[in-house]
């Protein structure tokens, strides 16, 4: 790019919520290791590694990304197919999400949410004046939808699956497909899923336990009650750094998915809030990149991205409050784990890019415009 112009404001809350949010991971993770600082170096040297990814694809022009659809489609499929020949070649019993290469280990959905949100754009960019077809404009992309989502269910991930389909509707809605074909799709896709938790005996127990109002709270419920007991104990204004005491064997993997119950009970509902409003600000930075963007492209790459951040963090805290069952689905930012933080990065690198395209845009307008009137 000639012209790259960082957003500011977009940076800022990015450097907030990531050094903020080590800072409540490493006092969450103290306790899970004979090392303190385990999970803390770990976390960090993810972190270098993200800040790499994310500098990188925020100078990679995202509209190269459009050349490259059937590479990124390719690349979805090899991955939910790689992952599960993978575990299955070598024996692996536990669900086969994750693929492991030596020290390092990564798990496909996170990487297959970001190439199903940059193939739907472009296939909605291309696709306009067909979209009023159900045959030819609509069906090709619900039949993809489908296949991944069915992919990734069998992993069995049913939590990440449901976020593709909710982020494709989205997209779908917005790329101008008419809502009677998505009410339709997402009634199959409702009705298939709900079949499928039912088929699956511990995911039906989570929906059920969500529902019971009587639930043991010594086996079903344990998590959750005690992630409540330790917002509450959390207050107005927290217990303090490190003084958490759910995190000491009460809470299990509190530095990973339950994390924002340390963080309510160390800060309480005065640093819950401000985290809070920080992925709020973060939603809507993405939506004013999104409502600036030159082509409908960028318009809907933007949303994508923007709107997969703000749901994942959403979701989260849903399950941590119990507003939701529980899903297994990370914190952006904040929670442990590598794969979510490099994805996450490589998003947050393509949001920073199409922002300074759209300064480019503007300044590259009023040069001419400067030319027209000379």
């Amino acid at each position: 790019m000639k012209h790259f112009h960082i957003d500011k404001v977009l940076l800022i809350i990015v450097i907030i919520l990531f050094v903020a949010g080590s800072v409540v991971m490493y006092s969450a993770s103290t306790s899970q290791h004979p090392d303190s600082a385990h999970y803390l170096k770990r976390h960090l040297l993810n972190g270098s590694v993200a800040i790499i990814l994310g500098m990188v694809f925020s100078r990679f022009p995202h509209q190269y990304f459009r050349s490259l659809r059937y590479v990124i489609l390719i690349g979805i499929y090899a991955l939910l197919i790689g992952v599960l020949v993978y575990n299955r070649m070598w024996g692996y019993t536990h669900p086969a999400r994750w693929m492991y290469f030596g020290g390092f280990s990564f798990q496909v959905a996170d990487f297959v949410r970001l190439g199903m949100i940059i193939f739907i754009a472009d296939y909605l960019h291309r696709k306009q004046h067909l979209l009023n077809d159900f045959k030819e404009g609509v069906l090709p992309a619900f039949l993809l939808v489908a296949s991944v989502v069915a992919f990734i269910a069998i992993q069995p991930d049913l939590s990440s699956s449901l976020m593709i389909m909710m982020l494709s509707l989205i997209l779908f809605y917005l790329g101008n497909v008419q809502i009677s074909h998505i009410s339709a799709f997402l009634s199959v896709g409702s009705i298939s899923a709900m079949i499928y938790a039912w088929s699956r005996p511990y995911m039906w127990k989570r929906i059920v336990t969500f529902l019971n109002e009587n639930v043991d709270l010594a086996n079903e419920g344990f998590q959750v009650h005690h992630s409540l007991m330790g917002l509450a104990h959390g207050g107005i204004s927290g217990v303090g750094l490190g003084n958490s005491y759910v995190k000491d064997l009460f809470l299990p993997e509190p530095h990973t998915d339950f994390v924002f119950s340390i963080l309510g009970e160390e800060f309480g509902f005065i640093g819950s809030f401000f985290f809070l409003a920080l992925f709020l600000l973060l939603f809507l930075r993405g939506l004013r990149i999104a409502r600036n963007s030159t082509d409908f492209f960028s318009m809907l790459l933007a949303i994508g991205i923007s709107f997969s951040l703000f749901s994942f963090a959403m979701v989260n805290i849903g399950v941590v409050t119990g507003l939701l069952p529980t899903t297994g689905l990370p914190l952006p930012l904040i929670s442990y784990g590598g794969s979510n933080l490099l994805a996450t990065a490589i998003m947050l690198g393509i949001l920073f890019n199409i922002s300074s395209s759209n300064e480019s845009g503007k300044v590259v307008s009023a040069e001419r415009m400067l030319n027209y009137e000379h």
